[in-house]
């Protein structure tokens, strides 16, 4: 009896914490204009909507009205979950003809570049990752936070902030149109 008992109130708490992980809740209004490294790359350059050199820019120069950005640990499991949910979201919003207003960014918080470019390699990711070896660009308290961000001249209004699992990608994807 006091068996079922424990399994019971452990499958109900398991429940509720499963349930409020993928809602969003605020820490933040905006998300300052920081200074990012340009992409090597020239695809990911132009994905961004830069066509000439340039050795850096900031979040609110990236051509897009909308920027997903996904603040990550390359040695994080959870990361990697989530990558694999916003590569689905990429496709989508590719597949919808969403990619001129929308944009997905990673940034590797107290990651080096070279680890952060070596986990895009070997996950396939399709959308800029950038380095944050000191962890100064966008202060978390957790890994890993996705924010939905509106560019305004000010900075990314912060939308959604999800912490930790994120919803569904047809309802990421209904989040960010």
């Amino acid at each position: 009896m006091l068996r079922k008992l424990i399994c019971s109130i452990l499958v109900m708490g398991s429940c509720f914490l499963i349930s409020a992980c993928a809602t969003s809740h605020k820490t933040r209004e905006i998300v300052p204009p920081v200074s990012l490294e340009m992409p090597v790359d020239y695809r990911m350059a132009a994905y961004l909507g830069f066509f000439s050199p340039k050795e850096s820019f900031k979040l609110t120069e990236i051509k897009a009205r909308i920027v997903v950005l996904q603040i990550l640990k390359v040695k994080c499991s959870h990361c990697k979950d989530q990558t694999d949910d916003l590569k689905e979201l990429y496709r989508l919003i590719l597949k919808e003809g969403l990619s001129n207003q929308v944009k997905i960014i990673g940034l590797g918080y107290k990651d080096e570049l070279y680890e952060v470019d070596d986990f895009g390699r070997r996950y396939a990711v399709p959308y800029p990752l950038f380095g944050d070896p000191y962890g100064v660009k966008v202060k978390v308290d957790e890994i890993p936070v996705t924010f939905i961000l509106e560019l305004t001249p000010e900075g990314g209004r912060v939308l959604y902030e999800f912490h930790g699992p994120l919803p569904s990608v047809d309802d990421l994807l209904k989040l960010v149109r």
